[in-house]
């Protein structure tokens, strides 16, 4: 697990250029609003930016493992192949999707001067939204694996319409004023999140383990 932490951070070289692609794209789009409705579409531009960047980043989280015949070490493990799986898509949550909820509370605050309230609320919502969409795009990309680019780009597409409700759970977090009514709301959230997560866990497993079979 060491060895996978490492490669995230070490061997991902592609880190900093999705960080900085979120943070230029967020940049820009307030740069194009009017000031009447700035915060509300903001808000949109938020969660369609880090989604956009997410896909991105999680397009080649098995490929390597694949390809160099990690996958194959891993499904012969002792340990459960399921809880390793589950492990990397986790962590790579963490390198992506932290940051970005991050960058997006302090974006909030900074440079849209909204309150710290609201900064925190953008953040928190983000943070779960972010860990659903990681765990949709790693499957769409799963169950590619082993085909060329193009079917990679086809299956981002295809879970769209999945991660679109998403979109719907984070404006419904962001908009509650009341911040300790609204964190009551993220922990119910993220009971209902946990149960997806669990079911893309398991659908990535088996598509991979599938791909790796069929080798």
């Amino acid at each position: 697990m060491i060895g996978s932490v490492r490669k995230l951070v070490v061997g991902n070289k592609s880190f900093i250029y999705i960080i900085c692609i979120f943070i230029i794209m967020l940049s820009l789009s307030s740069f194009t609003l009017e000031n009447s409705n700035k915060q509300e579409v903001t808000l949109a531009l938020t969660w369609i930016c880090a989604t956009f960047v997410l896909q991105i980043s999680t397009s080649n989280l098995f490929v390597s493992d694949y390809y160099d015949g990690i996958l194959e070490q891993i499904f012969i493990q002792p340990l459960s192949s399921k809880f390793i799986i589950a492990y990397e898509i986790f962590a790579h949550w963490l390198l992506f999707g932290l940051p970005i909820s991050v960058i997006s509370s302090i974006f909030n605050f900074i440079v849209l001067g909204s309150s710290i309230e609201y900064s925190i609320a953008v953040g928190l919502s983000l943070l779960l939204n972010t860990l659903v969409v990681v765990n949709v795009s790693a499957t769409g990309n799963a169950l590619m694996i082993g085909r060329n680019n193009l079917a990679s780009g086809i299956s981002q597409i295809l879970v769209l319409p999945i991660v679109m409700p998403t979109f719907i759970y984070f404006k419904l977090l962001v908009q509650f004023e009341n911040l300790s009514l609204n964190v009551h709301i993220l922990l119910v959230t993220a009971l209902i999140f946990a149960i997806l997560i669990v079911n893309s866990t398991i659908a990535a497993h088996m598509a991979l383990k599938f791909a790796v079979e069929q080798d």
